[in-house]
């Protein structure tokens, strides 16, 4: 309880995040998980206050207003959940300023658009933090599912238009020149069938400045027929089902000893407990689940994609995560495909942003920041925007876009 004459600091620390809506409110502490949600109308004129800039995340209240139900119940949650306190003025006299997180990017999108893109050279391309290249589509393993894959998570696809296609070397070379020195993590290559990228031997001597993140895509069945694989290469398997034994078998004894990952592909939950026992037998320890949907399995994604309340707060929180939800999509964000056609995509679901033949990464770049087109696509459409986790999801997904729902989640407005 409050003295009713005395007056009081009401603060809220700098580590608290706040999203308030037009009759409700979150309060989320990002050093512990915890939260807050508020319908009250006092209260969320309280927070409003302490959110105004020139009260610096503290405010006066008198102690009779402190005293009254609901705001009593409020500030008695705030302060055992460390996300404020009360300060007796009389004993603190100087406000207890609080100095609170602001968003800010160095290259903000909207004052990017004021600029000559020229003019920030190399830094336009230190956004380029992971690169997709097909080398070719030519396969003839006719997967089921071939065209859902890789448009839902990073695959090898025969999709390339009207006929198999292989991006020209000289086209390769000048794209490994153009970030040799730049801050890709990450190059992945994929067909097809790689082993039958026409210019597959001289890739060796190619990627020497880029070994230890080079990753080869391919299916688990190319191996059986090609063993002249470069080692060098970290080994991503592409796993769909039916599984054919044989060639699964071969795989596994081929790459035992080197840096390879299992990618399961699954649509169902018989494929799911599959490929677990695969994992199981051969001691598997290096793998990776993807759903992949297909047009008639709503029910499994359901079951084991949508998100829940439960699911939303299972995994604490930064300021850093939760601001970067509000500008970019951390899925997408930096990372650019190039089709063997030349085709480059910010994102494979999306318009191309030009060809690689003719255009510069940095252009391309550049082109990708100002339209928005999948770096910055965030959840500010209905119903994620009225909702009061809507930054505290992950960003959209590939499964939003091919399903054409916003909201993967249970959440009720």
């Amino acid at each position: 309880m409050f003295d009713s004459d005395k007056d009081y600091w009401l603060y809220i620390v700098p580590h608290v995040y706040c999203n308030m809506k037009e009759n409700q409110a979150l309060l989320y502490n990002t050093l512990s998980g915890d939260c807050m949600e508020i319908a009250s109308q006092e209260v969320m004129a309280l927070l409003k206050s302490l959110h105004e800039k020139k009260n610096l995340g503290c405010i006066h209240c008198q102690g009779m207003q402190l005293n009254l139900s609901p705001v009593r119940e409020f500030v008695s949650e705030l302060c055992r959940k460390d996300m404020g306190g009360v300060a007796d003025i009389s004993r603190v006299p100087e406000k207890p300023i609080q100095l609170m997180p602001v968003l800010n990017l160095q290259y903000d999108m909207e004052n990017f658009k004021t600029q000559n893109e020229r003019s920030m050279g190399e830094d336009l391309l230190k956004y380029l933090l992971g690169l997709n290249i097909y080398l070719n589509s030519e396969c003839h393993q006719q997967c089921p599912h071939c065209k859902h894959y890789f448009r839902q998570n990073i695959c090898c696809t025969t999709f390339s238009g009207k006929k198999p296609q292989a991006l020209d070397l000289c086209v390769l070379q000048k794209v490994l020149e153009q970030i040799r020195y730049g801050l890709v993590g990450q190059l992945n290559l994929l067909g097809g069938n790689l082993f039958n990228y026409p210019y597959y031997e001289e890739l060796s001597d190619l990627l020497i400045p880029f070994t230890g993140r080079t990753h080869f895509w391919n299916h688990y069945t190319a191996f059986l027929f090609h063993k002249r694989f470069i080692s060098d290469f970290i080994q991503d398997i592409v796993v769909t089902f039916p599984l054919q034994e044989d060639e699964w078998r071969h795989c596994v004894t081929l790459l035992e000893h080197l840096d390879a990952r299992y990618h399961f592909f699954i649509i169902d939950e018989e494929e799911y407990k599959e490929a677990g026992c695969l994992i199981e037998k051969y001691g598997i320890k290096k793998y990776a689940f993807h759903p992949t949907y297909t047009g008639d399995n709503n029910v499994f994604f359901e079951k084991y994609v949508f998100l829940n309340r439960s699911d939303i707060f299972d995994k604490k929180l930064s300021f850093r995560q939760i601001f970067a939800h509000q500008k970019m999509n951390t899925h997408f964000f930096g990372i650019l495909t190039i089709f063997a056609n030349g085709e480059v995509h910010g994102n494979v679901n999306d318009m191309p942003l030009g060809n690689i033949s003719d255009t510069v990464l940095l252009d391309l770049i550049a082109e990708e920041m100002k339209t928005k087109l999948s770096w910055r696509r965030i959840r500010d459409k209905q119903p994620c925007c009225d909702c009061l986790y809507q930054y505290l999801c992950p960003s959209p997904s590939n499964y939003e876009i091919v399903i054409g729902k916003q909201n993967l989640c249970y959440i009720k407005l």
